[in-house]
């Protein structure tokens, strides 16, 4: 089976009127040969993208929780499923309606810690399992309206790698919001988790993030710390959870054209971790993160370099 190619959401954002940025990140994910685009989140970070949501707040030290949190009353209005809206919509007048649209959902444990360390009301505190169950019923609506209207979800949950919270905690909270959007899921495999850096560091998250009800594992293995990933994987824990791996193959901290990893690297990268889980587990591959942190030209090159390292793999798989 053929890897194909995504991002993990963002890229950097481009200097013009909204609708104008959106319409230029996809077409600098179709000139890199990228089959599930994002729309780039140019409107703003991973977290203030959720002020929307009631009892959040966007304060002076950062997104608050201000009350108890509860769903929007419609979550068409909010600002990610405008801009997947807004990403199809184009996709469909350059006669790409073909290309599916994948769009990140901050997950709750990362939202809800990330928000309530900038300043915490009505909930008791961190260790408040209400705070973050009522935040996965506010996300919840969200995720459920991207995809009756057709996105790929996926859920960044960066705050788990980096031990926010217990997974034995954490991953019920997630596990609840997720059965609760499979009915709505239009695409088969449309529904993954991106956790970045070393998961070897938290005892038992990877078979807790097998065990959850979705399609996709999405990891890191190009940093430093990030390659350590590759010990944790294999085919059987693939092949026993009926889960795919959504394989971050390049670095996405370049600060320069020079420092970005060239194709061989990236083939390589491919090569050895699809050898250990088996091909036919790999849904897509990815850079390791989001792209935003990176200049334009930086990130066009990231991504045409991913593109053609996973052609080159594509190639030499047999017919």
């Amino acid at each position: 089976m053929r890897i194909r190619k995504t991002v993990v959401g963002s890229i950097p954002r481009w200097p013009m009127n909204m609708e104008e940025a959106i319409k230029t990140a996809i077409d600098v994910q179709l000139r890199a040969g990228i089959e599930i685009v994002s729309d780039g989140e140019q409107r703003s970070d991973m977290i203030t993208y959720f002020e929307q949501i009631p009892g959040l707040v966007h304060t002076s030290r950062g997104m608050t929780v201000n009350s108890k949190i509860s769903p929007p009353e419609d979550p068409s209005v909010l600002t990610k499923v405008r801009d997947f809206m807004s990403a199809k919509k184009y996709l469909n007048d350059l006669g790409r309606g073909d290309i599916p649209v994948k769009t990140a959902i901050t997950g709750p444990i990362t939202l809800g810690v990330t928000c309530a360390a900038s300043g915490l009301k009505y909930y008791s505190g961190f260790n408040d399992e209400n705070l973050y169950r009522d935040l996965s019923r506010a996300l919840e609506s969200v995720a459920t309206k991207l995809l009756q209207l057709g996105s790929y979800v996926q859920w960044d949950e960066p705050g788990l790698s980096a031990g926010y919270m217990a997974p034995s905690k954490a991953l019920p909270i997630l596990n609840e919001l997720l059965d609760n959007i499979q009915t709505s899921k239009k695409i088969p495999g449309s529904v993954s988790v991106h956790v970045c850096g070393n998961l070897a560091r938290i005892s038992g998250l990877l078979d807790g993030l097998l065990g959850l009800n979705l399609d996709v594992i999405s990891l890191a293995f190009s940093g430093s710390t990030e390659e350590q990933n590759l010990n944790l994987v294999s085919e059987d824990l693939f092949e026993k959870s009926g889960k795919r791996l959504g394989l971050g193959c390049t670095k996405a901290s370049a600060a320069k054209i020079s420092d970005v990893e060239d194709v061989e690297l990236v083939y390589q990268r491919i090569r050895s971790i699809a050898d250990r889980v088996g091909s036919k587990n790999v849904a897509y591959a990815h850079p390791d993160c989001g792209l935003k942190g990176t200049t334009l030209d930086v990130s066009e090159l990231i991504l045409q370099r991913l593109s053609d390292a996973v052609d080159r793999y594509n190639r030499d798989l047999p017919c």
